[in-house]
Order: structure tokens, then sequence, then C-alpha cells
């Protein structure tokens, strides 16, 4: 018996509210506005899926018609909930074969039409120019990179590296300079697309972080540590726990879900910390900011990341901040003009982690000079910046004829 294949999400129906009716797609165009989709592999709960429906509902904010899109939604997480009037359009009900995603896409772009793709996350990235130059629709696509492309997998890294190419792909957009240089290796066709915007956050999240700046001045010093970030290998939580079991008289709180959470909790178990570690799972993002708040001392032991938001969300708070020597993490603890505002250990060395830990906890002059760069960094970030920047590049981009 035939396979049946995958059944496509309503979005993918003429009638669905958010799909746009002719008379409105010619009253875009005719008053010169651009239909944008923010397009991503998943719509799990991630920075570049952040980073996509803040940019968009700007876009809209600027007159735009916006689109926000996932090729798919996770089995195994709850979608990333959508902000303002914005809602998920799928391509495909679940996750399939690129051989099975690449026909839908085409349909898919077909029946939204936009003027510009803007992808995140490889796998978004490698198919939707393929999709958009076989079924012969008028946009141009716009490829993003938020972590190093050697994190890929080696497959799509090499995909990447030919579609990136293709002339419907009109411009590479990395997160930060460290994420920008992984791309050395590209043709030269390629690297001529490319250039840097770095991540930033929304005005409204820029509002409750000085509202919870202002609060957190009153606070006493205490011995509260603070992660965040996906329960996964990108994140290096077993040398962070195994620099715990070094610190004996500090809480840290993990916020954050994925899939090494059982294996953490094993480690956390036999090193004997579960006593001052905990796991708090997944949680709002006004809930997690609250308790970054009132944490003393933000940590980032990554082994890659692209401009963490987590990170900037710390900085603006003025947070201290101990990070990993990996080139994304020194340069997202480093302003422009070269003052470098966080401590930065080795990612393996847990003993390091935990000797910087200790003195920040401990060393009163010590924390307030960090506090002070941390809160320069965070100065030093605006999503007005970031917003500008996209839509400089969309300007230079002249849609494809129709």
């Amino acid at each position: 018996m035939r396979a049946q294949p995958p059944k496509e999400t309503r979005s993918m129906q003429p009638e669905h509210p958010l799909a746009p009716t002719p008379a409105e797609e010619a009253t875009a165009r005719r008053d010169g506005r651009p239909t944008v989709m923010f397009l991503l592999s998943h719509s799990g709960n991630g920075g570049a899926q952040e980073l996509w429906m803040n940019l968009a509902e700007a876009f809209r904010a600027r007159g735009c018609r916006v689109q926000l899109a996932a090729l798919y939604k996770p089995d195994d997480e709850e979608a990333m909930p959508s902000i303002g009037s914005l809602d998920w359009l799928y391509v495909s009900a679940r996750r399939t074969s690129a051989a099975r995603m690449l026909p839908l896409l085409m349909r898919f772009l077909r029946l939204h039409d936009p003027d510009f793709v803007f992808t995140a996350l490889p796998a978004a990235g490698v198919l939707t120019p393929l999709a958009v130059l076989a079924s012969g629709v008028r946009a141009r696509v716009v490829v993003s990179h938020h972590t190093p492309v050697d994190t890929y997998a080696p497959m799509l890294n090499r995909l990447d590296a030919l579609t990136g190419r293709l002339s419907k792909v009109a411009a590479v957009v990395s997160v930060s300079k460290a994420v920008s240089d992984s791309l050395e290796r590209r043709p030269a066709g390629y690297r001529a697309k490319t250039s840097v915007i770095r991540n930033s956050l929304p005005p409204a999240l820029e509002r409750h972080l000085a509202e919870l700046t202002a609060k957190r001045g009153a606070r006493p010093a205490g011995r509260k540590l603070m992660a965040i970030g996906r329960l996964a290998q990108q994140k290096n939580y077993p040398v962070l726990l195994r620099a715990m079991a070094r610190v004996e008289d500090a809480r840290l709180t993990i916020v954050g879900a994925g899939p090494d959470e059982q294996a953490l909790k094993g480690l956390a178990q036999d090193l004997g910390v579960t006593d001052r570690v905990r796991f708090a799972g997944q949680m709002s993002r006004l809930d997690a900011l609250e308790m970054l708040a009132d944490s003393d001392v933000f940590l980032q032991p990554s082994l890659f990341e692209g401009h963490s938001l987590a990170l900037i969300e710390a900085s603006t708070l003025g947070v201290p901040l101990i990070v990993s020597r990996v080139p994304a993490q020194v340069e997202g603890v480093t302003t422009s003009d070269g003052a470098v505002c966080g401590v930065i250990v080795e990612p393996q060395d847990d003993a390091a982690l935990a000797a910087e830990i200790r003195r920040m906890l401990d060393d009163d002059d010590h924390r307030a000079e960090w506090t002070r760069r941390s809160a320069a960094l965070g100065a030093s970030t605006t999503f007005a910046r970031t917003v500008t920047a996209y839509e400089a590049l969309l300007g230079k981009l002249t849609p494809a004829p129709g």
C-alpha cells in the first residue's frame, strides 16, 4: 500500500484568515508596500523564532504586509506563542523529508506570493531558494545565519554553500561577525552577498527591562546564579554542573527545556548538587526575566552561539556576565569600541568557571565593576538599530518583476 503524503495544514488553504486576498495583495503592491514572509524551519522556542517574530511586528508597523511561517511545528514541544496580530502559518502539519517538503513549500509560496522571504535556521535556508526558483514566484530570498555554519548538519552546510549562490538569494545575513567569519570558505559569489546585523530586543521588552532594572537597584546582593537556554549540547551545561560541585554556597537556576533534560538531572544527582541546582523548565518570557532580574550572576558557558538574546537581556539588566571563550561569545560581550564587558573562561574548564563564580560572589568591588560593564554593554544594543539595518537591506533589494 502506498504511503500517504503528509497532510497540509489549514494555513495552506486559500480560505485561511491570514492568507492574503488578491485585493489585499494588489493594494499593497499598488502602494509600493512589499509583502515580506519571515520563514523558519520550525516554530519551537528559540532565539531565531523570537527575533523573527519581533522583526515581523516591526515591519508590519511600518506598513509592510507580513507573514510569519514555519516549515513545520515540532512534535516534541509547543510552538513559540505568536505576538501581536500575527499567527503561525505552516507549510506542513508535521516534520517530513526534504523531498516531500519541497513541493509543499512550492505550493505554499504560490499561495502567499511574498515579495521577499527572510529565512532562519538551516533547513528553511536551503529549501526556500530551491522552492522559489522551481515555483516561479516573484520572491527574493534573504538567508540568515544565527550560529556558525560549521555547527550545522554536514549535508545542510554543504547544500547551503550551493543554494546561497542562486540568483534568487539576494542577501545573506549573519547575526554576528563570528558567525559571518564561519562563511569564509564559501564561494566568492556567496560571500559577496553577506552582511552582519546584530540581534537586539524589541521596544516593549526594552521598556519592561528598564522597569526591572530600576527595581533591581534596590535589591541586596545575594548568591543567586542564572542560566537560560535549551537543555541541549550547545549550551554546555555539564561543565556548569561540574563547576557547581565546586561552589557550595550558591544557588543556580536553569531555565529551559530540551532533549538533554534527563541526562543533566542525572548528572546533577551524581555530582551531589541537586540541593543547589534547580531545573525550572520552560517558562514565559516575562517570568524568566523577573527571575533573571533577581539574580546575581548570569552564566553562559556555551560551546557555540550566534548572538545570544539571553545574553543581551542579562546585560540590559546589568547582571554580571560569565561566558565561554568562543568567538561569538567574546564578540557578544565586547562593545564596538573594544571594551570587554563580561568575564570569559575556557568552555571546558569547570575549575576556572567555579573560581570566577566564587570571585564574583565574594568580591564586592569586583562584582560592582562587572555590573557596570554589563550595563554599558546592554545600553549599546537597541532594537531600533536592528530594524533600521534590516529596513536598509530591504530598501536595497528591488522586488523581482511580477
